[in-house]
């Protein structure tokens, strides 16, 4: 199976409450990681994206320990990698802040791989991801309606400011956005705010399955999942729980807590995987949910290697 994943990407600077700030790959790089974590050795893994002249051998040493990632679709850009300072009070309450936020991934850049994809991912991890022109593309070139397009909407609905802050808005156009993806995820608070009627999760779940989708994911952090999905004329709702993130402990020893940096990312890619193979949306609910759980235990994007030891364990 070959999994194209499209996306920004960024170098992230993690401010966790009361500890050192952590640095590593952000954006993207979650969700490539994870697929590759994920589908071993027997799939391949596409990303298409930029990364600065800065980054970039940095990053594809990171990607020389996944072997089942391809960097060809993986190209340089003019300006430097985008940095992202994330800063987590109480109660995972975040402000973020983007310094250089890269041009869309091009049309042309995606079009090579779509009609050998089996599976397509967009995460839209700044928001300014692809434009409508990728999606038409998209739905024109896949080689089978039965692939399943993925759409994180992420930070779609996210404005920024002149001092680089991202800040929350409805938006005005999201029906045209939903229209080509076959399974959609936002969390709660973006599911809250991204229509300007200010829609309930059942309402706009109920407008999105006439739109396109067939699925549609609301994350809760680590309350779990609402899973909502069309059945024949009727829209079914199902929860799943979260699971308790063990505690683990810093290179020093001393306990640290939960990091959700990233955990979206990872539960989207988990899903798509087991989605693509079994096309039971509870299945891989329950399972990206699990995997989505093992990387709150690891600080930043550093760790995410050790996905593929995890689930080898929960095989045994």
């Amino acid at each position: 199976m070959n999994i194209l994943v499209i996306g920004h990407l960024c170098y992230d600077e993690i401010h966790p409450p009361g500890q050192e700030p952590v640095s590593g790959f952000g954006g993207i790089f979650y969700s490539v990681a994870t697929l590759a974590a994920v589908a071993g050795n027997e799939h391949k893994i596409i990303p298409v994206f930029g990364v600065g002249e800065d980054k970039r051998d940095e990053l594809i040493a990171r990607f020389s320990e996944f072997p089942s990632i391809s960097t060809e679709g993986i190209y340089t850009l003019e300006c430097q990698t985008n940095k992202v300072k994330l800063f987590y009070g109480d109660a995972d309450e975040r402000i973020e802040c983007s310094e250089m936020i890269a041009p869309p991934v091009p049309v042309s850049a995606v079009q090579p791989f779509v009609k050998r994809s089996d599976a397509i991912l967009i995460n839209m991890v700044s928001g300014f991801d692809v434009t409508f022109d990728t999606l038409y593309m998209i739905n024109d070139n896949k080689s089978s309606r039965n692939v399943p397009v993925y759409f994180d909407i992420h930070s779609l609905t996210l404005g920024i400011d002149e001092n680089n802050k991202r800040f929350r808005r409805p938006m005005m156009d999201w029906r045209r956005w939903m229209f080509y993806a076959n399974i959609v995820q936002m969390n709660e608070l973006e599911a809250a705010t991204l229509t300007l009627e200010r829609l309930s999760e059942e309402q706009l779940a109920k407008i999105m399955m006439t739109l396109g989708p067939k699925v549609m994911l609301v994350t809760r952090g680590d309350r779990g999942v609402g899973v909502y999905q069309a059945d024949k004329k009727k829209v079914v709702q199902e929860e799943i729980p979260g699971i308790q993130i063990p505690e683990s402990e810093n290179q020093t020893g001393a306990a640290r807590t939960p990091d959700p940096t990233g955990c979206g990312d990872v539960f989207g890619a988990a899903f798509l995987f087991r989605y693509a193979k079994s096309g039971d949306g509870i299945d891989a609910a329950r399972f990206a949910n699990r995997v989505a759980a093992r990387k709150a235990a690891m600080q930043g994007s550093n760790e995410l290697r050790r996905l593929t030891d995890d689930l080898l364990k929960e095989a045994e």
